[in-house]
């Protein structure tokens, strides 16, 4: 078991309180040791892990919502999926690919991205972003496939 008694000791009262709610990464013995600091202050730690409960309480259900997709970054992969259309209508699809590929891969981003929080996985973004970049992704998997039958058309 590691030491951490010298370390803890020339913590402050707030900075400790503040290790013993979050409690995110630290290693078992620290943690104990912080506990044990916080009784020898005389810190109330019933209260404490009332309110870490608490905390974890509310970043859960912060998880499981998700959050709300920055709406630059989605508008400007739709603009660059009407581009890859306009492109592959105008010009047959060469030189199409790029405004494809970076709405397909933004889309799956935001359609698919997941966090792990104590062994469970959570979406990153709210339903109505992984609405839209599944839409975009699947928008985007469309043009490629014509890009591509068009290329090889004109090989063949």
């Amino acid at each position: 078991m590691s030491d951490f008694r010298e370390i803890i000791k020339a913590k402050s009262d707030e900075e400790l309180t503040d290790i013993f709610i979050k409690n995110s990464g630290y290693q078992e013995s620290f943690m104990e040791q912080v506990h044990e600091e916080l009784i020898a202050r005389k810190i109330p730690i019933e209260s404490l892990q009332k309110f870490r409960e608490e905390q974890n309480t509310i970043d859960v259900s912060k998880l499981e919502q998700g959050e709300q997709g920055n709406q630059f970054w989605i508008a400007t992969g739709f603009t660059f999926l009407f581009i890859g259309v306009l492109s592959v209508i105008l010009y047959g699809g060469f030189g199409s690919v790029i405004t494809v590929i970076w709405p397909l891969t933004l889309g799956y981003t935001y359609a698919y991205s997941k966090t792990k929080h104590k062994d469970t996985y959570y979406h990153i973004y709210n339903e109505s972003t992984k609405k839209y970049g599944a839409i975009m992704m699947n928008i985007a998997l469309v043009i490629l496939a014509i890009i591509i039958l068009r290329v090889l058309s004109v090989v063949n």
